[in-house]
């Protein structure tokens, strides 16, 4: 899993290339946005973790809302007439508890799930409307069994792809914006590909709120016997974002 320390030293840095590309000295050379937003994903797929045990999922978003702790996902973006930046980072992490036997006695046992994903990449701005992306993405995942605060089984994998893909954006009218992303990849996944498409309503010049539809489509299989793990996963559903243009 991320350390906690490492999210802050992203939020961070994120804030800090905000104030620093809006300052007086670059507005007439930076357009920057900073957005937070929420994905309402389901799953489907097969994990597999240890002994080559795999069991399929299949749930949507409602199925998981009641098991869901906390989550939050943000992005920036800095574009010049030539090229872009941007980065994403987004965390969810689900709860349950559970009876199970410890020893002669049930006991209640709290079960945790915990999903970063990181994005960072780079574009180069074909027109105004149309970027070419290369971009990075690391995934970490964590999930864990505690009794009484004592942990009693964990695994964690995390990895890394490169991805390269394109994003338009256009007004359908004065206010009406609408926008289109789509990817490929690989690298710790055999193979890895993501879409997103946002319909949005600027309120004002400086604040923006979409809905849109975002999947996100990972296979990842490695190791053997106790070391095996897979992630065969399709996270895909809609969501709500709030966008600010600095």
């Amino acid at each position: 899993m991320v350390p906690g320390r490492f999210s802050v030293l992203i939020g961070g840095f994120v804030m800090a290339g905000c104030l620093a590309l809006a300052s007086p000295a670059a507005a007439d050379e930076w357009d920057c946005d900073l957005g937070f937003y929420a994905w309402l994903a389901g799953l489907d797929g097969t994990i597999g973790v240890a002994d080559n045990s795999n069991v399929p999922v299949d749930a949507t978003f409602s199925d998981l809302a009641g098991f869901l702790d906390f989550a939050g996902a943000m992005y920036f973006e800095a574009r010049k007439p030539k090229f872009a930046l941007q980065t994403d980072i987004s965390y969810v992490k689900l709860g349950e508890t559970r009876q199970a036997e410890v020893g002669a006695s049930l006991v209640d046992v709290d079960l945790d799930f915990v999903q970063w994903i990181w994005e960072v990449g780079g574009a180069y701005r074909v027109t105004p409307k149309f970027d070419v992306w290369l971009a990075g993405r690391l995934y970490s995942m964590e999930a864990d069994a505690n009794f009484q605060g004592s942990p009693l089984n964990e695994a964690s994998e995390t990895w890394a792809d490169i991805y390269v893909g394109a994003s338009f954006r256009t007004h359908l009218a004065k206010r009406l914006v609408a926008s289109a992303r789509a990817d490929v990849g690989a690298g710790g996944s055999d193979f890895a590909w993501f879409g997103n498409v946002v319909l949005g309503w600027e309120f004002t010049e400086t604040f923006t709120v979409g809905v849109g539809y975002r999947i996100l489509s990972l296979d990842r299989e490695t190791g053997s016997g106790g070391d095996y793990f897979k992630y065969d996963m399709v996270q895909d559903g809609l969501g709500i974002a709030f966008n600010f243009a600095l």
